[in-house]
């Protein structure tokens, strides 16, 4: 085979051709596409837990936080995550997880606007920006919901926590919608956790 010599570079297209050792071949030099090449990695998406809370979750007073809980515990040590019943979703293994979380944002009572926030705390720091909602009137349901990847170590604890801010007015949480139409009823908050593999 002839040296190879620095050539000029052009982006890549999935057809374009790279030379290679084909082994089951008798280690014949042959040519490969990208695209053949990156069907190579499969990228599985496991679900390893569902986690559904159908209990009001309210601070008591403004700026107390509140941890979020997502239903009964589950799960144990030999599973890649566990989930207690305060909410601490324990990840046994590491790698890169999907995490997706709702929670049903809700007032019951009061006047003014209530300042509801959310933040996540990975080992007890928060991981992200605050987040949170306005509800100007009691009655309103305000479904928020998150998506996205997670890389963890074995051992790390993921927590959520709500809180009523003192710039509104003490009300509002998470609470459940019981519905009338024969569908299940809305949870305050549920979780599902997927492993990437």
């Amino acid at each position: 085979m002839g040296k190879i010599s620095t050539y000029s570079t052009t982006t890549p297209s999935l057809t374009d051709k790279v030379i290679g050792t084909d082994i089951n071949s008798d280690n014949a030099t042959k040519n490969f596409t990208l695209s053949s090449i990156l069907a190579l990695k499969e990228i599985s998406l496991v679900s390893v837990l569902t986690g559904i809370d159908n209990t009001n979750q309210a601070p008591i007073s403004t700026n107390a936080p509140l941890q979020v809980k997502f239903g009964g515990a589950q799960n144990t040590i030999s599973d890649p995550v566990m989930l207690n019943a305060l909410g601490n979703i324990t990840f046994n293994q590491a790698g890169l997880f999907l995490f997706n979380g709702y929670a049903n944002f809700e007032r019951q009572g009061n006047g003014g606007v209530a300042v509801i926030l959310f933040r996540a705390l990975i080992n007890g720091v928060q991981a992200g920006p605050t987040k949170g909602v306005e509800l100007s009137g009691t009655g309103l349901m305000f479904p928020y919901e998150l998506t996205l990847p997670i890389q963890v170590n074995a051992g790390d604890i993921l927590t959520w926590e709500i809180m009523r801010d003192s710039s509104g007015t003490n009300d509002g949480g998470l609470y459940t919608h019981t519905n009338s139409g024969g569908w299940s009823n809305v949870p305050s908050a549920d979780v599902n956790i997927y492993k990437l593999g």
